[in-house]
């Protein structure tokens, strides 16, 4: 998947671009509000990216030296232009400060299409690197999301053999690092977003919280009235650069649907809804699987997850999957002693029981995660960004009464 970096200081014209990116395939965009001199600090970091786009009302905000020093120091980044005197004359000057491409504005769709696909083909000759997104979601607390979120990852990459980062995105406590790991996290998401101008790779590297060398986490917040404080924009930058450095990116998204967790959804190959075998999680479940076919999410990425099942849960189960209309993709058992013992002590349920029952089902939970068909992520939906949809763009399928 090619990742594009965008610049530009009119948010309309941003949000537009992204959304013509999105029809022309499966992109992954991060967004940047400002000139291409706001890039020059961010260091090392660009070299997450395939592409910058800058947008541009003349040559001047184009800032052409500095877009000739960008690529020079990252030679790697193809850069387009978008500007609406595309002459000639301005086609010569920004190829010759390293532009691959000019476009024209108002942007044309086709042109821009092919463009980065002429990009995407010169990619997959070099050979390029994909990272799967799951995201982790329930529709009430308590339902062990965070657990299964923290051991899934760990499992992905102690049995697996992948590079796993886990971002803890609840919005209550944002414990997910203390359920698995006894470090202290150095810093958390908010106090990472205070700081975005400055991130680099060692910097980035500084924050997170390292259980094994191929197994990290980005802390949450902690704190419901700091978790407020993160900002969309700088979410999305962070993402940009950590998304590439992993086989897996995993979101612990507790209970939240809003534009943070939207824009972990947007980028997620899989939803795993985790609900129990309850009539509460029936009725809040059903109004969850409404509130993410209104965003327009596929159903075939979502999938439920049963999470502490005994056998006297039979009926609710039945309930369950007559309401959703989903039979459950991974079925966990309650083991109360064992998962209590891994949480008071921090220590990932797998090391402390692997031959436990609901270490088994983990363990098999993160071996389909890691070998989910490519035709999954090629049926992922284009279009738009499901952020207008979440203010009522686009109508909610129909799905039965309850």
């Amino acid at each position: 998947m090619i990742n594009i970096l965008i610049t530009s200081e009119n948010a309309a014209r941003l949000s537009q671009i992204v959304s013509l990116i999105g029809e022309c395939g499966n992109y992954r965009t991060t967004r940047v509000a400002g000139r291409p001199s706001s890039l020059v600090e961010r260091g090392d970091s660009l070299d997450a990216f395939d592409v910058l786009i800058v947008d541009a009302s003349s040559l001047e905000t184009a800032e052409l030296p500095v877009v000739g020093k960008l690529c020079h120091r990252r030679p790697q980044v193809t850069s387009i232009l978008l500007i609406p005197d595309a002459s000639p004359q301005t086609l010569i000057e920004a190829m010759r400060a390293g532009f691959r491409d000019v476009l024209g504005w108002p942007l044309n769709k086709t042109s821009l299409c092919e463009a980065l696909s002429r990009i995407e083909s010169q990619l997959a000759l070099n050979g390029t690197h994909e990272t799967q997104i799951v995201s982790f979601l329930s529709c009430k607390g308590g339902a062990g999301t965070s657990f299964i979120a923290s051991n899934v990852a760990h499992a992905i990459s102690d049995s697996q053999q992948k590079r796993v980062l886990l971002i803890d995105l609840s919005q209550l406590f944002g414990d997910a690092a203390f359920l698995v790991s006894d470090e202290k996290p150095p810093s958390s998401l908010p106090q990472m977003c205070a700081q975005v101008e400055r991130m680099d790779a060692a910097f980035f590297d500084a924050c997170l919280v390292h259980v094994s060398d191929t197994f990290h986490i980005l802390a949450g917040a902690g704190d419901p009235v700091k978790a407020s404080e993160i900002k969309e924009e700088r979410l999305e930058w962070i993402l940009g650069i950590a998304v590439p450095r992993y086989d897996v990116v995993i979101f612990d998204l507790g209970q939240s649907i809003n534009p943070l967790s939207i824009l972990a959804l947007d980028r997620s190959n899989q939803i795993h809804l985790v609900l129990q075998a309850s009539m509460p999680h029936v009725r809040a479940g059903r109004r969850l699987q409404e509130i993410l076919a209104s965003l327009a999410y596929p159903a075939d990425r979502t999938r439920l997850l049963l999470n502490r099942y005994t056998r006297h849960g039979e009926r609710a189960r039945a309930a369950l999957e007559e309401v959703l209309g989903m039979r459950p993709y991974q079925v966990i058992p309650e083991d109360t002693e064992i998962v209590s013992e891994s949480v008071n002590h921090g220590v990932p349920v797998a090391k402390l029981s692997r031959n436990s029952a609901v270490s088994r089902s983990l363990l098999a939970l993160a071996s389909n995660i890691v070998s989910l068909s490519a035709g999954s992520e090629e049926a992922r939906l284009k279009g738009e960004p499901r952020l207008s949809r979440f203010f009522g763009r686009s109508p909610a399928p129909k799905l039965k009464a309850m």
